[in-house]
């Protein structure tokens, strides 16, 4: 065990470390809750919650499920009236929001109307990210033994203060089932890559890949093509198809096979693998921002569009984005100064490049970049086609991958040098550590709390 290995004085750090970063994690969660709120798609994702509540379903009918407004503040809740005419344009599976009701907190009225505890559910979702987020760290605290202190600061900071991934964390969004499912799915390739291929190594996977591809079908993209990189190394350097030749994996080929099937009576219902607006309400997605009128369409190129949604994609990750005009946008807009967040990503691709070309690679740095980029480029390609057909240039957002910054900040924390240096190195290295963790901060929540202050517009 990790506790015997490491000295009592040092794991009294290391606890005060993550104890901190926790610490910090949480309470921006609350302030971002309780003060601010405005997180992507809320409003829809409650109302296809009030929907569930009325009828629960794991496949429901897309279809039925209405838009909402809210009209007014009773008692603490907010009040939703159904836009008649509209269709939810959420097609995502039911598991999150079958979750969700469990909260108890929405109150059905007989004129179709729902009273809705927005700030229980965001609690919910609160403690969604707090489990993530422990399991993060515990995976930190037992990967990184042998590094200093100061290296565990930084893997701790990395996720902690990574800005959207605790904005979107703070909301009512399925987003936040996806989190702690990708967590418990790397808890078990960590196991593997640790040499443990046994069943909870299996069943860790396996669940975390059930849990995350019934609540969004981007993380089950990129989980799988995680797992299809690690069976392709496997065969490559095995020689074999040990990886799923055994009891372990058909243990927990149910994992699978249900999501499969899934999709399956999806795609053969609205022949996609997630029902679009188009083709659920073709009418109403005509008046809708998803559709531009020929007539008004802006021209773009390719190369137009993909400076857009690199753009798009650079700014969601390394600040805070809400609606595009909102004032958390202008004030949360990190810029130039954003890039620091990404230094994380692109170590991790720096690693992967040269575990590539010296063909001596670890289980999760090579599959985690290449599901990154996999999913980018295919949101990148059904972005570029759907503005094609629809002229709506598409929302280039980050938030799909932020979990992944659990394997890009193990990765940077890895390959940080561990050999003692001299004494005027390891005061460069150290001072360096304690300026990145400063900007990261300073780019995040403490940032809005300056600028912001305590609206309590949530």
């Amino acid at each position: 065990m990790i506790s015997n290995a490491v000295k009592p004085k040092t794991r009294r750090v290391l606890f005060c470390i993550y104890g901190a970063a926790l610490l910090y994690f949480v309470l921006k969660l609350l302030y971002y809750a309780f003060f601010i709120g405005g997180t992507p798609d809320e409003g829809s994702h409650i109302g296809y919650l009030i929907e569930l509540t009325r009828n629960p379903a794991l496949i429901p009918d897309f279809a039925s499920l209405p838009m909402y407004r809210t009209a007014e503040q009773a008692g603490g809740q907010m009040l939703f009236v159904p836009v008649e005419g509209s269709v939810n344009y959420l097609g995502h599976p039911s598991l999150y929001y079958l979750f969700m009701t469990l909260a108890d907190a929405v109150t059905l009225r007989a004129d179709g109307t729902a009273l809705v505890d927005v700030r229980r559910l965001r609690a919910v979702n609160i403690l969604l990210a707090f489990v993530a987020v422990v399991l993060a760290f515990r995976i930190g605290y037992r990967k990184l033994k042998g590094h200093s202190p100061l290296v565990h600061l930084l893997y701790a900071a990395a996720v902690a203060a990574l800005p959207m991934l605790g904005y979107v964390s703070s909301g009512v969004s399925n987003d936040n089932l996806a989190f702690p499912a990708f967590a418990v799915f790397f808890t078990g390739v960590i196991r593997y890559d640790e040499d443990k291929p046994d069943f909870r190594t299996y069943a860790l996977i396996g669940t975390g890949f059930l849990l995350g591809s019934f609540s969004k079908l981007t993380a089950a993209m990129i989980m799988l093509i995680m797992l299809i990189t690690i069976l392709a190394m496997s065969i490559i350097r095995n020689k074999s198809l040990k990886l799923i030749a055994n009891r372990y994996f058909l243990m927990t080929l149910p994992c699978y096979l249900l999501f499969l099937a899934y999709e399956i009576v999806i795609y053969r219902r609205y022949g996609a693998f997630q029902p679009s607006l188009e083709a659920l309400a073709p009418e109403f997605y005509r008046t809708t921002v998803f559709y531009v009128a020929p007539e008004n369409r802006v021209p773009m190129t390719f190369f137009m569009y993909l400076i857009r949604f690199a753009g798009g994609i650079g700014h969601s990750w390394s600040s805070v984005y809400s609606d595009p005009d909102s004032a958390i946008t202008v004030a949360m807009h990190n810029g130039v100064a954003g890039i620091v967040y990404w230094i994380p990503v692109a170590a991790a691709v720096i690693a992967a490049v040269r575990q590539m070309i010296r063909k001596k690679a670890d289980w999760f740095t090579i599959p985690a970049v290449l599901a990154f980029f996999g999913t980018l480029a295919y949101h990148l390609r059904s972005g570029w086609s759907g503005f094609l057909k629809s002229g709506y240039p598409g929302g280039a957002q980050a938030r799909y991958y932020l979990f992944l910054i659990l394997p890009f900040a193990l990765i940077f924390a890895l390959n940080l040098p561990r050999e003692k240096a001299e004494r005027k190195k390891t005061f460069l290295r150290s001072a360096a550590v304690i300026l990145l963790v400063i900007l990261w901060l300073l780019g995040d929540a403490p940032r809005m709390l300056f600028t912001l202050g305590f609206p309590a517009i949530a």
